[in-house]
This record gives structure tokens, sequence and C-alpha cells, in this order.
């Protein structure tokens, strides 16, 4: 959420109270806050400072981060394999890389699988924030992280880096590869 949300957060304890069996008053004596101030903050007349959300949210058995949580389901995305979004990634030696996302929406993490033939490569090397974690699924591959190593990868290998590291991969071997890739920056097709 951009900005606070008085009214989310006064139903979000409000709620939790209730659930509790608890009144305002109990609640009061529990986290040591004043039930005027308990009430002004369950209807959202006031905003609350961090020391007094922690007694409340303490006595109520709830973490403070949850009163700033955008609402858990609306964040929940199922993607069926017949709807990915495929597409060609880019084109090395004559063939093609092509990439079916595995996210959709609004997101803090996009995925991906990516199919690469061999005898190609993803290109000069990626540069961009956030970071990337890639999980081989079939084949092999040498994965490239500029001025540091080079990684020989296998099925099943994990690599993590951040992505500020310039990073690519080559697909030198006799085999196609398919790896899945998970990354926090910002996607961009």
């Amino acid at each position: 959420m951009t900005d606070l949300d008085l009214a989310k957060i006064g139903n979000i304890l409000k709620n939790r109270r209730l659930e509790k069996n608890m009144s305002i008053r109990d609640l009061s004596a529990r986290s040591d806050t004043a039930a005027s101030t308990i009430s002004q903050i369950e209807t959202g007349k006031t905003s609350p400072n961090l020391l007094t959300l922690k007694a409340i949210c303490n006595a109520l058995d709830i973490p403070v981060y949850s009163l700033f949580m955008e609402d858990e389901i609306a964040n929940v995305h199922l993607v069926r394999h017949n709807e990915q979004q495929t597409f060609i990634r880019n084109i090395s030696n004559g063939k093609a890389l092509v990439e079916s996302l595995i996210t959709q929406g609004k997101n803090e993490m996009w995925g991906a699988v990516i199919d690469i033939p061999t005898d190609s490569d993803s290109g000069s090397f990626a540069h961009h924030g956030g970071e990337e974690l890639v999980f081989v699924l079939e084949g092999r591959l040498r994965f490239e992280l500029e001025n540091y190593r080079n990684y020989e990868l296998e099925k099943y290998d994990t690599l993590y880096y951040p992505n500020y590291v310039g990073h690519r991969w080559i697909n030198e071997y006799d085999e196609d590869a398919k790896i899945l890739i998970i990354s926090t920056s910002p996607y961009k097709f």
C-alpha cells in the first residue's frame, strides 16, 4: 500500500480484538494503551506511532507488519501452462531461445522457463537491478558472471547472483538446455 490506510489498520485490529473476545478496556490493560486511543485507532481517526502499534499487536498476538500487507488473496496468482506468455527471447546462431513467463500480474518477482538450443547464447552481458536465481531443468550450460568467473551448470544445479553483476549464458554442449529463472528485477520484454 502506498498511503497509510488508517481505516484498514483499525479494522484489522478491531476484528482481531473481537476474535479474541477482548473489550477495548481489556486490550487497554494488556497493551498499556489508553482505551480512548485504541478506540480512535480502530475507527481510523488517528495515526498511531510505531510503539503504540507494537504494544497493541503484541497484546493481540499479531505481527505489526501484517497491518501493512495488502490482501494476501489478491496477491495469489495461478498461471496454467496454457496461459503462460511465450515469446522469442532472442535469436542466437539462427536458433530461437523461447521464453515462457510463469508469473503474471504485478509481482515483486517474475519467473520464466527458457529453452536454450545447442550452440546458442543469451547475447551480451545483462546488467540490471534486483537478484536472480537460475535452476537448470534439463541439459547443461556455461553461465558467465562478468569479471568474476564461469560456472558449468548441470541438471538441477542452482546459481544465485545480484543482477548488477553482468551475466550471460552459453549452451556449447550437444544437447538442448532448459532453465527456470526467478528474478526480482522489473521485467521488460
